[in-house]
């Protein structure tokens, strides 16, 4: 499903979705819950930083059914440059996902929220629906997605961010993956930066039970088209240590 997970995983909502889990037998609910923590050298959404270059505590709790509804909601701590945010992010998303004849599919509505943001007169909210489709040709994995948004983040108008991404199983329980995507937004000035492209390639593995990611990402952002001179858009490196449970 199109979450947060580009970069990073999922927050101490972790620790109380644990508990909800133990706490709720299998006979008793529908449906299966499960639930996630990372840390991360840096929270990179869409190419660019939401932690102002520094580390950030993920985490995230999730319920699905076998039908193929899911429902669940994502938390990250964040930093935006020179904006009280509270320093956290909260998602909330729900969607279906199924497979027909091969083709995997997934669509969803994502509410972004950010406690405690937009005391300064801006507005950072906002609600995105989604849609994507998968292939599994075994020595390749390869998908394209979209989502958009009536009124993107800051009040920036209409947003859509769509591309494809490809991953390939690697000898040793290694694999590597990677996508490209643009990023349009209707009002560029509200947002702070133009319409830009923005791209990744990582690579991944399993140990003991920990989900290793190391990752290049960057955009086609110039440093002063970003925010007005930030560096959160500069190309970098980000290492992601998650764990599923």
């Amino acid at each position: 499903m199109l979450r947060k997970t580009l970069i990073g995983g999922l927050a101490g909502a972790a620790a109380l979705s644990m508990a909800a889990t133990s706490a709720i037998a299998e006979d008793d609910f529908p449906g299966e819950f499960s639930a996630n923590v990372a840390l991360t050298t840096d929270y990179v959404f869409r190419g660019i930083s939401q932690s102002d270059d520094e580390p950030a505590i993920q985490g995230g709790f999730d319920w699905s059914h076998e039908s193929g509804f899911y429902l669940g909601t994502w938390a990250s701590s964040l930093d935006f440059q020179g904006v009280d945010s509270d320093g956290i992010e909260l998602d909330w998303y729900g969607g279906f996902a199924n497979e027909f004849n091969g083709i995997s599919y997934d669509i969803g509505a994502l509410y972004y929220q950010y406690p405690g943001a937009g005391d300064d007169g801006a507005v950072f909210d906002f609600v995105e629906v989604y849609g994507s489709l998968g292939y599994d040709f075994e020595i390749i994995s390869v998908g394209a997605d979209i989502a958009f948004s009536p009124d993107f983040f800051g009040d920036s108008g209409d947003a859509f961010y769509f591309g494809g991404t490809a991953s390939i199983p690697l000898p040793r329980g290694f694999g590597i993956d990677g996508g490209f995507h643009r990023q349009t937004i209707e009002d560029n000035s509200a947002f702070g930066t133009p319409d830009y492209n923005t791209w990744d390639v990582g690579l991944t593995y399993t140990l003991l039970g920990f989900d290793l990611d190391l990752r290049y990402v960057d955009t086609d952002l110039s440093a002063a088209e970003c925010f007005g001179g930030s560096e959160v858009c500069d190309a970098q490196a980000v290492f992601t240590v998650s764990r599923s449970f």
